[in-house]
């Protein structure tokens, strides 16, 4: 009886893992498209995410009455946000050394950290109820509603956004850009429009990805801290190279996760996690798919 409870535990733990995972890589999909396309290193991407939970809690609480109508909101304003960003501060951040990029933006990291602690406190903010808070059985295995949709529009999301990267003009100049960018500007496309529209989408899908996070736990102003990391961690072990590979490195790391969580001491996931990241780069310093 013992070993049948911990293999239904062990599968309930890893199909959450998975889930996880399919979330976490449209988090990381924002970073990796502005570090790959305008190689900007933005340490507040973390603090970005932080917000966007905020939003998709203040969202729910005041006009939707539901979390899983907050990317209506959400999405647009993470654009906007994203554009005046690029704009006000990446722009003059581009031909920085890296140095400068990450002055500026760990300034901007810790704006929105400190900014979130006065608006919100410090106290843990989740979103009321939801009707999707249900769940269904696969066997001895309870699969919950609200976190299986959330996996399945970040799913549909990026293989959206690759199909934009591989079929469209604008998404191909994007791929050559992260390869070469001085040859697409000589080749006529305007790269400063470029970078911006980049901006604009990398905040948006961090837009997104805030609302699907809040299915899965409550937000704080040191939020952004994990998030961040676990971020760069998943652009990194995948190496720049396809949204393919984003999803399969968040997977890893949402399985992670979950197994330190699950199976082990809530506490340690850090140690689990960033143990992983090293031990990956240590066998594959170019990660799993990348390019550079």
């Amino acid at each position: 009886m013992l070993g049948a409870d911990f293999g239904v535990q062990l599968l309930q733990t890893i199909l959450f893992g998975v889930m996880l995972g399919g979330v976490y890589a449209l988090a990381a999909m924002g970073l990796a498209l502005l570090f790959g396309v305008a190689n900007l290193v933005n340490f507040a991407h973390g603090e970005y995410i932080m917000l966007a939970m905020y939003m998709a809690f203040v969202f729910s609480v005041t006009i939707f009455q539901d979390p899983v109508l907050t990317p209506m909101f959400n999405i647009p304003l993470f654009f906007a946000i994203g554009v005046i960003t690029y704009l006000g501060i990446f722009k003059r951040l581009i031909k920085a050394p890296p140095l400068s990029q990450i002055a500026a933006t760990v300034g901007i990291l810790v704006l929105l950290r400190n900014l979130a602690l006065a608006i919100w406190a410090a106290e843990p903010k989740a979103p009321p109820y939801t009707v999707f808070a249900t769940s269904f059985n696969i066997g001895p295995v309870i699969v919950p509603l609200d976190k299986l949709l959330a996996m399945l529009v970040s799913l549909v999301t990026l293989l959206v956004l690759n199909l934009f990267l591989e079929r469209t003009r604008l998404g191909v100049a994007m791929r050559a850009s992260a390869d070469d960018v001085e040859a697409v500007s000589l080749m006529g496309v305007d790269t400063n429009r470029l970078f911006l529209l980049t901006a604009g989408i990398s905040l948006a899908l961090v837009g997104l990805s805030g609302s699907l996070i809040m299915t899965y736990q409550a937000v704080t102003p040191t939020s952004g801290l994990l998030f961040g990391l676990l971020t760069w961690a998943i652009v990194a072990l995948a190496g720049l190279g396809t949204v393919k590979g984003i999803l399969i490195a968040s997977i890893i790391f949402g399985l992670a996760d979950s197994l330190a969580s699950g199976l082990w001491d809530p506490r340690g996931r850090e140690i689990v996690l960033y143990g992983l990241f090293i031990l990956i780069l240590w066998i594959r310093p170019k990660g799993l798919f990348g390019r550079r």
